[in-house]
C-alpha cells in the first residue's frame, strides 16, 4: 500500500528559481506563476541551500553564473541533501558551451535550457520535470 502512496515532492507545486539578475526572477515568477505553480526566487545558491532545508521544491530553475557560489558548486552542495534527490535541477543559463552542459551534469543537473529562452519551451520542460517521477541523482566523481 505504500508504494501507492505519492511521494510528498511529487504533488508539490513549489518551483524554486535561483539566479542573482533581479530581472530574471522576477520574468520567471510572473510565468511560473501565471502556470499555476508557486515560486521561491532567490539571488544566491547560498539562499537556495538555506531555504532547501525548509521548503522541498518539485523543481530547481538554476543560473550557473552567480557571484560567490556558481550554480554547478550550488548544484553539487544541493545534491548532498538527502531530501533533494529526488529534486530535478535544471540550468537555466546563458552558458552553452559542451563544457558547460558536461560539468552541469557531472554537477547533478538533469536538464539544460539556454537564455534566452521561449517561454512555451520552458514552460513544456517545467511540465515535463514536474510530472515524470526522477531517479535520484547524485554528482558523478572525478576520474
Amino acid at each position: 500500500m505504500a508504494s501507492d502512496t505519492p511521494h510528498p515532492e511529487r504533488k508539490s507545486k513549489i518551483i524554486f528559481g535561483i539566479d542573482d539578475a533581479r530581472e530574471n526572477r522576477m520574468l520567471l515568477e510572473a510565468l511560473i506563476k501565471a502556470a499555476g505553480y508557486s515560486f521561491f526566487a532567490m539571488e544566491s545558491g547560498k539562499e537556495a541551500l538555506v531555504t532547501a532545508t525548509r521548503i522541498i521544491p518539485r523543481l530547481i530553475l538554476l543560473d550557473i553564473q552567480m557571484p560567490e557560489m556558481d550554480g554547478f558548486e550550488t548544484c553539487r552542495r544541493l545534491r548532498t541533501m538527502p531530501q533533494l534527490n529526488p529534486v530535478p535541477i535544471v540550468f537555466l543559463t546563458a552558458a552553452k558551451t559542451p563544457a558547460d552542459v558536461q560539468m552541469g551534469i557531472a554537477a547533478g543537473g538533469n536538464d539544460f535550457i539556454i537564455k534566452p529562452f521561449d517561454r512555451e519551451q520552458l514552460l513544456r520542460r517545467i511540465d515535463y520535470w514536474t510530472t515524470r517521477r526522477i531517479r535520484p541523482a547524485t554528482p558523478n566523481e572525478e576520474k
